[in-house]
């Protein structure tokens, strides 16, 4: 297949919020053009030989590291007392009854949910998926429109779910 030559615009974006097999889902399309997604991958750990940098460096990989997120949406209410909105994700610390954790439910655990990227136009389709995120966030009146700008840590190393 080859590779498209069609940009994709934050227009073509959407970000989908779901609970443990999916069957709660809550997709963000007011995007207000700015999402970011850091794959750090494993640390490298550089052993030195006494002190110096060997003519071959001795490096091996060490810890791998979390993803991280963030984006900005535009809101569009902030509770209605029954449907989910991302709103409620902040000022409940939860999303709504009924909604599961992808990690189950249990005393101590935190509410985590998987945030699928899907991006299409076109005829095109592609998406990926970080799971067990975690989410923090922050309102804004300061532009035209309140924004939620929300980030957050996927615990997992790499993206899943790459189409």
């Amino acid at each position: 297949m080859a590779v498209s030559s069609i940009r994709k615009t934050f227009r073509d974006t959407a970000i989908t919020l779901s609970d443990n097999g999916g069957t709660n889902t809550l997709v963000i399309t007011a995007l207000t053009s700015s999402l970011s997604v850091t794959i750090p991958g494993a640390t490298v750990v550089h052993n030195l030989e006494r002190g110096a940098i060997a003519s071959t460096p001795h490096l091996r990989y060490g810890d791998e590291r979390p993803m991280t997120f963030s984006l900005e949406a535009v809101v569009t209410d902030f509770s209605d007392g029954t449907d989910e909105i991302l709103a409620d994700l902040f000022m409940k610390n939860d999303i709504g009854a009924g909604w599961t954790s992808t990690l189950g439910s249990g005393a101590g655990l935190p509410f985590t949910m998987d945030v699928i990227v899907g991006i299409s136009g076109n005829g095109e389709a592609h998406s990926f998926t970080l799971p067990d995120a975690v989410f923090e966030g922050s309102f804004d009146d300061s532009g035209e429109f309140w924004t939620l700008s929300m980030s957050g840590t996927s615990y997992a190393a790499r993206p899943s779910s790459l189409t």
